[in-house]
């Protein structure tokens, strides 16, 4: 490593925390959006030995969600405080960047110019601000690789020890990450078995510098035995193909905000490199995790791969220098001008990009269902829902996204309870939608049936009964009344009639069942989904516009799968305009029994005039399991 003055070293690493702290404190504490927001409502309760030793799905990031909790227990619920970790990794990443390229025995100007990179990385930014396990994968990856290189330097089992359990944090961050182990784990192997002098390879060094990766991996081998069902589904859950549009998205993400001319000086600094080690070290780390990805078939989305990022930026950086240093040899002072304007570019271009991300994260304009509401202001609402919103009233939370709102966590249960209570047969009054006063619920995006049949609520029949911070309470002014059958009848859905078809047995069972003595059973041997429609038509007169059916039915929850769903349909309206309200709130079990079952309530508009429906049941190939069918007719 260079020998640089310890009062320079202070410096620059108090410039490089300072640069990394002042562009990721903006919008810290700004409300939880997308998959941050699915992990605090999925994991923030679990009890820590399920979450240690269990791996529930691809959004569990386990070691963040570790820490994460702690930092939660340890200073309370709020955004800031759910998001530290993060934050914290990426603000040292900056300065550990700059280390490691001095490790790698880049010059000065390279290393620094590396960190300065990461600190200004716009999916390293990004990161930095979001609860996830990226910006944690980064720093360890840094750690990692650093480690790596000092215990090749000089075998001290200190540095073995941080790269042992560094490289398991790796994984235990993301199981996907072992890619990149692998690549690191070829470089020591290669590297440590080097013998510079002799131009060869020593079998002793070899096996000495791979210990520290043999105990590492066994560790990992042991966690993964541990979880290998749980890794199976997650890895079906999500299949992906490594095509042209992927390896585009990869390549960019790497390289932005300033886009894929950045590639021109990682091309070069990858040819300029000079050291043997070096060169190893960058073709395993980048070369293996792609031959691992080609041969196990397992492709990610293009964040998974963001372990690439700090080579990626450390070539750059080099390819960078080297080009400023070439054309200082020849044209000498002017290239200090060109210099400052191409710091000038770097510095513009991620400004720019930041500060979308800034307004972006404030506003809620991230993702299509708009702004979330704070944590703060989801558990005031639900002590207000509580003490003023009758019994008889359906709560419809419709802010920041069905799965990602943080109304779920404070309110999804006794959402569920109401849910449940109406399904069972309960008395239903009204409709009470909780929204972000910026998109309230004549402007929300409901789940749709069919994605260009979106459902709109009229702001008409809206009326804001609350107002709570960036929260309000709206009413649907509407009458509620049951419409099929007039009377709650808990075993309606085997009297809609039976149809004739081919490899389909429909039949009443009286188990399993959720309400009343019978629940429907439908079995397609057809081996495709299928629409079914029941023989028996009902009428009714709508008299005036902005009437709808709010249909109720409950369906036996099938894991990765596609559930069966009921509708009433009308011939003359195909495809319907059907949205579903509390999406995934509607799981439960029954009670002594291992069943899992989902409510699905969808409202569906309905004009002035004469209507005629009949019950469509959109089927699952195999076994369909249906009950407590029922409908609501809202009219003014």
């Amino acid at each position: 490593m260079p020998r640089i003055s310890l009062n320079r070293e202070l410096w620059v690493i108090s410039g490089l925390l300072f640069l990394a702290i002042a562009l990721r404190l903006p919008t810290l504490g700004s409300p939880l959006i997308e998959d941050e927001a699915v992990y605090f409502n999925e994991y923030i309760d679990l009890p820590w030995q399920r979450m240690i030793l269990n791996y529930h799905n691809s959004s569990q990031h386990t070691l963040f969600l570790l820490l994460a909790k702690f930092s939660v227990w340890v200073f309370g619920e709020s955004e800031t405080v759910f998001r530290l970790p993060s934050f914290l990794a990426g603000v040292l990443s900056v300065p550990l960047a700059y280390q490691l390229g001095l490790a790698v025995k880049m010059p000065w100007s390279s290393a620094l110019t590396s960190a300065v990179l990461m600190g200004l990385s716009w999916p390293h930014l990004k990161y930095s601000l979001v609860g996830g396990g990226y910006a944690l994968t980064i720093f360890l990856v840094l750690l990692a690789t650093y480690s790596a290189v000092r215990f090749l330097d000089n075998s001290r089992w200190m540095w073995g020890s941080v790269l042992v359990v560094t490289g398991f944090s790796i994984t235990y961050t993301l199981p996907s990450n072992l890619f990149f182990l692998g690549g690191l784990a070829v470089f020591i192997v290669l590297a440590g078995g080097l013998e510079l002098k002799e131009n060869r390879l020593s079998i002793k060094k070899m096996f000495q510098s791979s210990i520290p990766f043999l105990i590492m991996f066994a560790w990992i081998g042991i966690y993964f035995l541990i979880i290998y069902e749980e890794l199976k589904v997650a890895r079906d859950l999500h299949p992906l193909l490594l095509d042209g549009r992927r390896i585009g998205n990869i390549t960019e993400l790497l390289v932005a905000p300033w886009g894929f001319w950045m590639y021109l000086f990682f091309a070069l600094g990858a040819w300029r490199l000079r050291g043997r080690r070096e060169r190893i070290l960058f073709l395993a780390v980048i070369m293996v995790p792609i031959v691992l990805t080609l041969g196990t078939g397992v492709v990610g989305f293009a964040r998974h791969y963001i372990y690439w990022l700090p080579f990626v930026l450390l070539l750059s950086a080099y390819g960078i220098t080297e080009v400023f240093l070439q054309l200082k040899e020849k044209i000498g002072g002017p290239v200090y001008g060109l210099g400052l304007g191409f710091v000038f570019l770097l510095v513009f271009f991620a400004v720019k990009q930041t500060t979308k991300l800034y307004t972006a994260r404030d506003n809620g304009s991230l993702v299509v269902a708009g702004p979330n509401a704070t944590l703060s202001e989801a558990s005031q609402m639900a002590v207000w829902v509580d003490e003023n919103i009758p019994e008889d009233n359906l709560i419809v939370i419709s802010t920041g996204g069905p799965v990602s709102s943080v109304l779920n966590r404070y309110m999804g249960k006794k959402v569920l309870k109401r849910m449940t209570y109406f399904a069972r047969g309960g008395e239903l009054r009204k409709i009470i939608f909780i929204a972000h006063q910026d998109m309230p619920p004549e402007k929300y995006p409901f789940v749709p049936m069919f994605k260009d049949r979106m459902l709109k609520l009229p702001a008409s029949r809206l009326n804001k009964i609350h107002s709570m911070g960036s929260l309000g309470v709206y009413e649907l002014n509407l009458k509620v009344e049951r419409f099929i059958p007039p009377r709650f009848d808990p075993d309606y859905e085997v009297k809609i009639g039976n149809s004739e078809i081919p490899q389909v047995d429909i039949r009443q069972v009286d188990e399993p069942r959720v309400v009343g003595k019978q629940a429907l059973y439908i079995e397609n041997k057809s081996g495709k989904p299928m629409g079914i429609i029941s023989p028996i038509v009902k009428g009714a007169d709508i008299s005036e516009d902005h009437a709808y059916i709010l249909y109720v039915f409950i369906t036996k929850f099938k894991p990765l799968q596609q559930k069966a769903s009921v509708h009433l349909a009308e011939k003359s309206n195909w495809p319907p305009t059907v949205g579903y309200l509390n999406p995934w709130l509607g799981e439960f079990q029954v009670k002594d029994r291992d069943d899992v079952w989902h409510i699905i309530y969808s409202l569906s508009p309905l004009s002035q005039g004469r209507h005629y429906f009949q019950e469509r049941i959109e089927i699952q190939k195999g076994d369909n399991h249906l009950d407590g069918l029922q409908s609501y007719l809202l009219t003014g």
